[in-house]
């Protein structure tokens, strides 16, 4: 069962299960979608030019209209043996990522096969564990082409997790992922913002349930580059006002914003949480450069009440949706604006 539009999955009440929620009904879907795109016509134009994508062997490479580089997909992240986008840059240029693998003597070299640039990892699949590469993750191909939208690209990854540390034809698979990811630059309210929206739809690879375990490396994450690091001069702000890791780790938030100063720019890269995902995130920030949205930790960060394993029975599947904004010389003050400004327009087509 994949979640569709007033569809939703409550696994406060029913840990580790999931079920249908009520829809809205014609008339509340319609009330929603016209208020949503009002709003996202007011607020929200795309930016002048866009972004193309091409296709290398082992890669999508993604430029402006000006030919600089966007981000790439790289279908196995070079030293950390997963797909993963590299070298995200702000609008104008500047890159928000740590290279992968890091760059000797120039970034911090901890995780360095563990933490690609943006990415979606997972530390316990049915107990496989890809995060720290002791269980292996195949790339199992784009589905159709990348297409071009307003303002941006498209694109559809299969990737399989699997049971084992190798890549063998007959290795089980644990989890299915379908993972489609569009790239738009925008302009909010004369704010230029690189919008990257992930799509995926989690299943079981066979006939056994697969289960989430309530572990801390889990979820939608991106390492930073230097600037970004609160060790190295950088900021995290969530919404709720909490700062740096102190203020954020382990917290429940709508989201989580990174910002510093690349190439005399204030630069800064926020993960969002989308309307309708299983459980509201908590987010594992660390000091050190990494910030994850991570809808599966709960007894792992001290939190007591119903928690527990996520479970998805054969034939079913689990959607997660998440935003990341990458940010040009937003104040401080106008961010929240521009988050809820994307989050409305991440609704619409």
């Amino acid at each position: 069962m994949t979640m569709q539009h007033g569809e939703h999955r409550d696994l406060t009440s029913t840990p580790g299960r999931v079920r249908r929620g009520r829809g809205l009904g014609v008339l509340g879907l319609f009330i929603m979608v016209l208020t949503a795109l009002v709003a996202a016509d007011a607020a929200v134009a795309p930016a002048t030019g866009g972004l193309s994508v091409r296709r290398e062997a082992d890669r999508l490479v993604i430029e402006d209209a000006d030919g600089l580089a966007a981000a790439t997909f790289a279908f196995d992240a070079p030293g950390c043996g997963r797909p993963a986008i590299l070298d995200l840059a702000a609008p104008g240029g500047g890159i928000v990522t740590r290279p992968c693998p890091p760059r000797k003597g120039l970034d911090d070299d901890d995780h360095a096969n563990m933490h690609p640039g943006l990415w979606l990892g997972f530390s316990d699949l049915s107990g496989a564990d890809p995060w720290r590469r002791k269980t292996a993750v195949r790339f199992a191909g784009l589905e159709g082409e990348p297409a071009m939208v307003t303002g941006g690209v498209r694109f559809t990854a299969r990737i399989e997790y699997l049971g084992g540390p190798t890549d063998t034809p007959d290795a089980v698979v644990v989890c299915r992922e379908r993972s489609t990811v569009t790239l738009r630059d925008l302009d909010i309210e004369g704010h230029q913002v690189r919008l990257v929206i992930w799509e995926a739809d989690l299943s079981p690879g066979g006939e056994t349930p697969l289960v989430f375990g309530d572990v801390e490396e889990m979820g939608l994450g991106v390492r930073l580059a230097g600037p970004l690091v609160p060790a190295r001069g950088g900021r995290y702000l969530a919404n709720h006002g909490g700062r740096n890791e102190a203020g954020v780790f382990g917290r429940g938030a709508a989201w989580v914003d990174a910002s510093g100063t690349i190439d005399d720019r204030d630069v800064g890269v926020t993960i969002v949480d989308l309307p309708g995902n299983p459980r509201k995130p908590f987010f594992h920030a660390r000091d050190y450069g990494v910030v994850l949205a991570n809808p599966f930790g709960r007894k792992a960060y001290g939190r007591s009440g119903k928690a527990g394993p996520l479970t998805v029975p054969p034939g079913e599947s689990l959607r997660l949706r998440y935003a990341v904004v990458v940010h040009v010389d937003v104040p401080e003050e106008q961010l929240p604006g521009v988050i809820d400004a994307v989050v409305t327009a991440a609704q619409t087509p």
